[in-house]
């Protein structure tokens, strides 16, 4: 009796000690991040991970904490990471249109509080793609704006973690982000939706010194799309309706270049693809709409309904960029850096 007990014992410890091999030797990898969220008053750190020999077992993970300033690690994989989101900002970056190609975010320096991006981070809003675009960004506290790619199923959320339209403050700065459109076209339902978000949520960034609107379609736009007039004079009303936001620009993508755009104080920017490939820059003179240069300066002619605001365009380039807006005494400094060459493109300054 004795010896049958035993030996079950040994059977048992030899069960368990065979799950927990199992379990180690089927442990999750990562599939992509960690990403740093600002969220809300905290912080949120997502992950994905897959297990190679399971199929279906792909999981999105969260973990929420206080602090704006620590080290962390993932469950599973022992590498610290730092978060550190200063009380003093200096700067940020704006990139948009990852789509799948991961070369520019994952070989670019830190040298940034914070970023944004803009939107199309996949093709057709899968796990997968989310994997494939964001693996190797760096673990520096991030926002993002759904784009009309992510909407094409309902994974995003998963990885943001926000609703469609929603308001961040970010030590002295707030944004709003807001998505006008349903999986590709912009649509007028979802225009007055995102407007009405700001509109609503107006007093919690009138005591903010800086406010940035992120939109994934452009408000103004030298790329394919052009500038859709229902939205776009929406947004040029609630700007100059409310002096009272401190709006410093727009940021947006969609059209796969970079343009810049001034109307009064505020300025307008497609801030450029990150990695999808590179769209012809468009005028409707044209019967195709494209322009043969590769880049623009100044107004240009308005002669068709989606030229609307060409006369504030200031400078487009067919070039993969990023957005680094640098935060000066009296100033805010947008710097447009060329992706392929690191250079500078070209410099605007905003007084504050």
């Amino acid at each position: 009796m004795i010896a049958i007990v035993i030996f079950s014992t040994t059977i048992l410890v030899s069960v368990i000690i065979y799950v927990m091999v199992t379990m180690f030797s089927l442990v999750d990898k990562l599939y992509y991040g960690p990403l740093a969220f600002i969220h809300e008053d905290r912080t949120r750190i997502h992950w994905a991970t897959f297990q190679e020999d399971q199929q279906g077992k792909n999981a999105y993970h969260d973990k929420i904490y206080d602090q704006t300033i620590f080290d962390y690690r993932i469950k599973g994989f022992n590498q610290k990471y730092p978060y550190n989101l200063p009380e003093t900002l200096n700067n940020f970056i704006v990139m948009t249109d990852i789509h799948l190609n991961n070369h520019y975010i994952s070989t670019m320096s830190t040298d940034y509080d914070f970023a944004v991006l803009c939107g199309d981070y996949s093709y057709s809003g899968l796990m997968s793609e989310f994997a494939e675009g964001l693996n190797g960004m760096p673990t520096k506290p991030l926002l993002m704006v759904k784009g009309n790619h992510d909407d094409c199923s309902d994974e995003f959320i998963k990885v943001n973690g926000r609703q469609n339209n929603y308001f961040q403050k970010v030590r002295n700065i707030g944004f709003y982000f807001i998505y006008v459109q349903n999986k590709g076209p912009i649509v007028n339902d979802r225009v007055d939706i995102g407007i009405q978000f700001i509109i609503d949520n107006i007093h919690l960034g009138t005591t903010l010194d800086h406010i940035f609107i992120v939109v994934h379609y452009p408000i103004y736009s030298t790329g394919e799309y052009g500038s859709y007039q229902y939205f776009t004079k929406k947004m040029e009303d609630l700007i100059q309706s409310h002096p009272e936001l401190k709006v410093r620009a727009t940021f947006s993508g969609h059209d796969h270049l970079f343009a810049a755009f001034k109307n009064g104080a505020q300025y307008y920017f497609v801030t450029g693809a990150g990695g999808g490939s590179i769209d012809q820059m468009t005028d409707a003179s044209y019967g195709n709409r494209q322009w043969s240069a590769e880049e623009l300066h100044g107004s240009l002619p308005v002669v068709a309904e989606n030229d609307y605001g060409y006369n504030h365009h200031l400078d487009s380039w067919m070039k993969f960029t990023r957005t680094e807006v640098n935060f000066e005494q009296g100033k805010i400094v947008y710097n447009i850096r060329d992706l392929d060459t690191n250079q500078i493109l070209v410099s605007y300054q905003q007084p504050v």
